[in-house]
């Protein structure tokens, strides 16, 4: 169970730095490219919504996925989903925090507290959810989610998941 939460930080982690990468790369574009895609209105997955400041373009996404959250149609860009798992992986934090503090008793009784399972009872659906829509950006069927239950698919997943969006294979998903 460690290495598995240990492998979970560190793929999350790659992610963001990852984003990270993204975004300086995003900046390379040209000032009109910019202000064209600031203005305008996102429709990538089914929920449309109005994306007005940069300053908040963290709690942006994260608002996205909660109201996409059992919607596995779509699709879902790089930036929406390593913000989620980001924001996952700060919550996991938290929650391990506050579950070595007050409910010791039950993570050593049952290996995971309550808060903790909580979370992630919480974060569960919307995570597969953004993890579909991911995929479909790519051109791949939601249902490849399942491979992530074998070793080989965790590294998979994970070369899909970094992979640019390709236009040409997501228009079914649109």
């Amino acid at each position: 169970m460690e290495i598995f939460s240990a492998l979970l930080i560190l793929f999350v982690l790659i992610g963001a730095f990852y984003l990270v990468k993204v975004k300086i790369d995003e900046g390379t574009l040209p000032e009109n490219g910019r202000k064209q895609f600031a203005d305008t209105s996102i429709k990538i997955s089914s929920v449309k919504t109005q994306k007005t400041n940069n300053d908040n373009e963290f709690f942006f996404y994260i608002v996205r996925c909660f109201r996409n959250y059992a919607n596995f149609d779509g699709t879902a860009t790089r930036v929406e989903f390593w913000y989620f798992y980001l924001f996952i992986l700060i919550i996991s934090a938290i929650t391990i925090v506050i579950d070595y503090f007050f409910f010791i008793e039950l993570a050593d009784k049952f290996g995971m507290g309550l808060i903790s399972s909580i979370a992630t009872l919480l974060l569960i659906i919307p995570q597969f959810s953004v993890s579909s829509r991911r995929l479909h950006d790519i051109g791949k069927s939601g249902w490849w989610i399942l491979i992530n239950f074998t070793i080989i698919g965790i590294i998979v997943l994970f070369v899909w998941y970094v992979t640019k969006s390709n236009p040409k294979l997501n228009k079914k998903y649109k």
